[in-house]
C-alpha cells in the first residue's frame, strides 16, 4: 500500500471510490485544488483505500474529510493523520475534526482533545404535518443570504470563513436565511441532502424552526443527514420535533489552540 499525496488521478480515483464510501466529493476537491499540500491518500492496487483533507482557516485547521474503506486498518488511519499533521504549522491555528466516536483513540493519540458532542440527525424522508405558507417561504428565501452567512457564521466561529463557505456552494445548494441566520444544504448522494452549515443567532428559535420546515419542504421528503450538539437543548428538541433520529456518535475535537465556537448557535455543523 502507498501512503501519500494525491496522484493527479484523484478526481477520477474519487469517482470511483465514492461509489463503495460514502464522502462529500464536492468539498473533497474543492479542498484538494485549493490545499494539495494538505490531501494525502492510501492507495493499492490504484484504487484509494482512505484519504484525508484539511482546509486552513483564519484561526483554525480543520480535517474536513477522512474517509476510509471500512476494512481499513487503524494504522492506516494514523499514518495519514501524521502525514498531514506532520506537513502543517499550527503554531497560529487549532487543529479542529469532526470525529466519529470510533476515530476518538486515534484523535487522542496525537494529542486531539474534546471541545464538544455532536450527534447525528437524519430525517428519513417521512411526511411531518405542519404549515408552510406563501409568506414563510419569502421571509426564508435567503435575498440577503450572503452578508448575513458573513455575519453570522463569523460570529458563530470566531473566525472569517469566507472562503470554506465559497468552496461548499454547488449546483445543488439550497439556500436559505432570515435576519437571525443562514442554512445551506446540498446533494450528498442520491435522495440523501447533506445540511451543513447552519447558524443561528442564539435563542432565534422561531426562525431556526422555519428554516427546519423551509428544507423539509423544498427537498421534497428526501432523506437529510446533519451533525448538531448534542448537549444544546433547544437544536436537539427542535429536530426531534420534526421526526429526526439522533444518534449520539460523534466529537467535535481540537489540538494546541482552542478554538472559540458558540455551539448554542451551530444548528448544523
Amino acid at each position: 500500500m502507498f501512503l501519500g499525496w494525491a496522484r493527479v488521478s484523484f478526481e477520477s480515483d474519487l469517482e470511483r471510490f465514492s461509489q463503495r464510501v460514502l464522502c462529500d466529493k464536492h468539498l473533497t476537491l474543492e479542498t484538494y485544488q485549493a490545499y494539495p499540500n494538505l490531501t494525502f491518500v492510501a492507495y493499492e492496487d490504484d484504487e484509494i483505500r482512505a484519504y484525508v483533507c484539511g482546509s486552513l482557516h483564519e484561526k483554525t485547521l480543520v480535517i474536513n474529510n477522512f474517509h476510509y474503506e471500512e476494512s481499513t486498518d487503524d494504522s492506516i488511519k494514523e499514518r495519514l493523520i501524521a502525514l498531514l499533521l506532520q506537513n502543517i504549522d499550527a503554531s497560529q491555528h487549532s487543529l479542529v475534526v469532526l470525529a466519529h466516536v470510533s476515530e476518538e483513540k486515534i484523535f487522542e493519540k496525537f494529542g486531539f482533545a474534546l471541545y464538544g458532542k455532536f450527534s447525528q440527525a437524519l430525517y428519513s424522508g417521512d411526511a411531518v404535518a405542519f404549515n408552510f405558507s406563501a409568506a414563510m417561504a419569502k421571509r426564508i428565501s435567503g435575498e440577503n443570504f450572503l452578508p448575513i452567512m458573513r455575519m453570522m457564521d463569523k460570529k458563530a466561529y470566531s473566525e472569517d470563513r469566507t472562503e470554506y463557505l465559497s468552496a461548499i456552494m454547488k449546483q445543488s445548494s439550497l439556500v436559505l436565511s432570515t435576519p437571525n441566520g443562514y442554512q445551506h444544504s446540498s446533494v450528498l448522494a442520491k435522495g440523501l441532502i447533506k445540511l451543513s452549515p447552519w447558524v443561528m443567532e442564539d435563542a432565534a428559535y422561531t426562525d431556526a424552526e422555519q428554516l427546519l420546515r423551509g428544507v423539509i419542504y423544498h427537498r421534497g421528503l428526501k432523506k437529510i443527514l446533519a451533525f448538531v450538539p448534542s448537549d444544546v437543548k433547544e437544536i436537539t428538541d427542535l429536530y426531534r420535533s420534526y421526526n429526526f433520529k439522533l444518534t449520539n456518535n460523534m466529537l467535535l475535537m481540537y489540538r494546541d489552540h482552542k478554538p472559540q465556537i458558540n455551539l448554542e448557535m451551530i444548528y448544523a455543523y
